[in-house]
């Protein structure tokens, strides 16, 4: 007895290892049901994931150019302000003193080109000197205006309507020549920036729809459609920014740097898709099971894109064949199978 369960064991060895190397044992005519499906070798839309942050179309960074001590700061973070609204001012005392002074000098000069232009004109006055009188004019007028820039540029105001996006200032802080002050966004026109790898770029046209889910408003999903792609990649990352505009959805809640996941259909490309849970990967390489004549066999293929829908097949398989979608745990190479589905 005992010998026969040794030679027992050793057949049931036998026949785990032949199914392993997906060999049939030998007198092995069971019939295995399967699920399959027909492949094809048809246009499957592809679809990346990214993630993206909400900003707006309308957006400027706002500085004094000049830099000075804030005297006034008339808004807070996150306020609505409207076109022309006072944003904040620094001292204008010394560009005040510059522009009185160049203003002096402008009226000056205007007085004495009325007094010499009709002896200028009588020819008592030589045109070397006339000439220098118009150039010493032109340069006390362009010294006027600058001065004049210079006082204006001590008082911000809004560009046009939008939401003031600032850290905490106030009166008496120091501001530093083009320090950034705040940002002012245009709420009503928003779009969500990411990041797309340069291999997928190519793939991404303006007008493409996409959709993005907002994590910190309960996943609210929106619409978006691609506005424009920048054309000069990350060095770091090799990454394109691409713009997409939001055109749908509520906006309610909605703020500058959130974090929105991308959906992004890249369009379609041809190719066979099968489902990623029957491919395997064996030593000999990448397969799936195919039935052929009522018959499982093991097929060695290239695989491309994983998508939505399963993987892109780039070789090994054609349109038509027959590919096992499950039990092919219980397949080796020869096996008869029968088809559960139609």
């Amino acid at each position: 007895m005992k010998q026969h369960f040794i030679l027992f064991l050793v057949a049931a060895l036998a026949f785990a290892s032949c199914r392993g190397r997906g060999a049939a044992p030998s007198g092995w005519t069971d019939t295995i049901a399967v699920e399959a499906l027909v492949v094809d070798d048809g246009a499957t839309p592809t679809e990346r994931n990214y993630v993206g942050d909400i900003g707006s179309e309308q957006e400027v960074t706002l500085s004094f150019p000049l830099g000075g001590t804030l005297t006034r700061v008339a808004v807070k973070n996150g306020e609505r302000v409207a076109k022309g609204q006072l944003l904040a001012s620094v001292d204008a005392t010394t560009a005040t003193s510059l522009h009185a002074t160049a203003l002096a000098t402008l009226r000056q000069a205007e007085d004495a080109h009325r007094r010499l232009e009709a002896v200028h004109k009588e020819g008592g006055l030589s045109e070397v000197k006339w000439i220098e009188m118009e150039t010493n004019l032109e340069k006390a007028r362009q010294t006027e205006v600058s001065s004049r820039k210079h006082m204006d540029d001590c008082t911000m105001k809004a560009p046009f309507s939008g939401v003031v996006s600032c850290t905490d200032r106030q009166a008496g802080q120091e501001m530093k020549p083009g320090e950034t002050f705040a940002r002012l966004l245009d709420m009503r026109r928003l779009r969500i920036a990411f990041s797309v790898p340069e291999q997928e770029i190519s793939l991404v046209n303006v007008g493409d729809a996409a959709t993005a889910v907002v994590p910190a408003l309960d996943n609210r999903e929106l619409t978006l459609r691609v506005s424009n792609k920048a054309l000069i990649a990350n060095p770091l990352g090799h990454t394109y920014k691409v713009y997409a505009t939001i055109v749908s959805g509520d906006l309610k809640g909605l703020l500058p740097d959130m974090v929105a996941k991308v959906r992004a259909n890249l369009g379609a490309r041809g190719g066979i898709v099968v489902p990623s849970d029957c491919v395997q990967t064996m030593p000999e390489g990448t397969t799936v099971w195919v039935v052929a004549d009522g018959k499982a066999q093991r097929r060695i293929i290239e695989v491309g894109d994983f998508i939505r829908n399963g993987v892109v097949v780039k070789s090994g398989l054609s349109s038509g064949d027959t590919v096992v979608t499950a039990g092919q745990q219980k397949l080796y190479n020869g096996a008869r199978v029968r088809l559960l589905n139609p």
